[in-house]
């Protein structure tokens, strides 16, 4: 018979041990309830505190009173309890552990939308995740991302689109535009250092 099918048999042969507990427990209520008119108080967190308490006891109770049935000396008793406790605990789910994949699955799943909302305002995917990192900073309880956005493009027009377009001045074609340009470009240059 395993811990758990003695616990639940335990449980359903104790119906009416239960039923008299809960009588006793139901006029032990009465009169804390005249004596929480005197002054003391509990908390919910102290009640349950108490009460899982009292749960382990009795569990721990039930187990011991079985495996000593089972002809197991005081030493085997105490060993087959922390075997049954550290089973118990490695069954428990590691809540921090699924909190951090939780958060973490969350931020990936705002960050492709975000995204998203930047390719939509046309944001080159070259510069996505700076404009990306730049927004978030201005996120805040009164400004979404749309709005962060909208204020951080219109204040940085060039993260739109995908490349800088350099002015020469002129305008015209054919096989000696490149040349001209770059000699106008020099020459700009020059002009501007002998100001």
């Amino acid at each position: 018979m395993k811990y758990l099918d003695f616990l639940q048999l335990f449980e359903d042969g104790g119906g009416e041990g239960g039923n008299a507990g809960g009588a006793g427990a139901g006029s032990g209520t009465q009169g804390n309830s005249g004596s929480n008119a005197g002054g003391a108080s509990y908390s919910f967190e102290q009640a349950e505190e108490i009460a899982n308490a009292r749960a382990d006891r009795a569990s721990r109770a039930a187990l011991a009173n079985y495996f000593k049935q089972q002809g197991m000396t005081e030493e085997q008793v105490t060993q087959a309890l922390a075997d049954f406790r550290q089973k118990q605990q490695s069954q428990q789910p590691n809540v921090s552990q699924i909190t951090q994949e939780r958060d973490a699955a969350q931020k990936e799943l705002a960050d492709y939308k975000n995204k998203d909302t930047l390719r939509s305002k046309g944001v080159a995917d070259s510069y996505m995740d700076f404009v990306l990192f730049k927004v978030g900073g201005m996120v805040s309880d009164k400004k979404p991302f749309d709005k962060a956005a909208d204020e951080f493009l219109k204040a940085n027009p060039q993260y739109k689109g995908g490349s800088y377009r350099v002015s020469t001045g002129t305008q015209g074609g054919g096989s000696g535009t490149s040349q001209n340009t770059n000699d106008m470009i020099n020459n700009n240059i020059r002009n501007a250092f002998r100001r």
